[in-house]
C-alpha cells in the first residue's frame, strides 16, 4: 500500500497537480465554493467576496463598469477588472497582476486587497498557504 501511495504522489507531481491554495485569516481557514484561490503570474487571486467579507469589509460589484469596491472603516478600495492600477482612498496604486473574471467568478489579487484593508499578507510557499493578519 505504501508503494502505491508513493507512486500516486510521484505521478501527481509529474502531471503538475498541485495542492489547493489555502487562505488563513488570523489563523482561521477561509472556505471557498466551487472556485477557490488560483495563481496568476506568481500572485494569488481569490474570489471577490469570501476573503474580503471575512476581513470585515463591505464588498460591491458594478457589472456595467466591471469594478469591484470594498470598504472597511475609512479605507475605500476600487479595482477595475483587467486594469493595471487599483485605487485606495482615491489614489492610484499599481497592481502586480490585474483582477479577472474566471468561469463567471470575479477574482481579485489577494495581496493588494488585503494590504489595502490594513492587513499583513504573507505567503508560505511550502504549504501553498496565504497568511493574513488583521490589525
Amino acid at each position: 500500500m505504501k508503494g502505491l501511495f508513493s507512486s500516486f504522489l510521484a505521478l501527481a507531481c509529474m502531471a503538475g497537480i498541485a495542492a489547493p491554495i489555502q487562505v488563513l485569516i488570523d489563523g482561521k481557514p477561509v472556505s471557498f465554493g466551487e472556485i477557490g484561490p488560483m495563481k496568476s503570474k506568481g500572485r494569488v487571486l481569490v474570489p471577490l467576496r469570501g476573503v474580503l467579507e471575512q476581513m470585515g469589509a463591505t464588498v460591491g460589484w458594478d457589472a456595467a463598469s466591471q469594478t469591484v469596491t470594498a470598504q472597511k472603516g475609512d479605507r475605500k478600495i476600487e479595482l477595475k477588472i483587467g486594469a493595471a492600477f487599483g485605487r485606495i482612498n482615491d489614489q492610484d496604486t499599481p497592481l502586480d497582476v490585474p483582477g479577472k473574471v474566471f468561469r463567471g467568478t470575479t477574482m481579485v489579487p489577494l495581496r493588494f486587497m488585503g494590504s489595502a484593508l490594513g492587513a499583513r499578507v504573507d505567503w508560505d510557499e511550502f504549504k501553498d498557504t496565504v497568511l493574513i493578519t488583521t490589525g
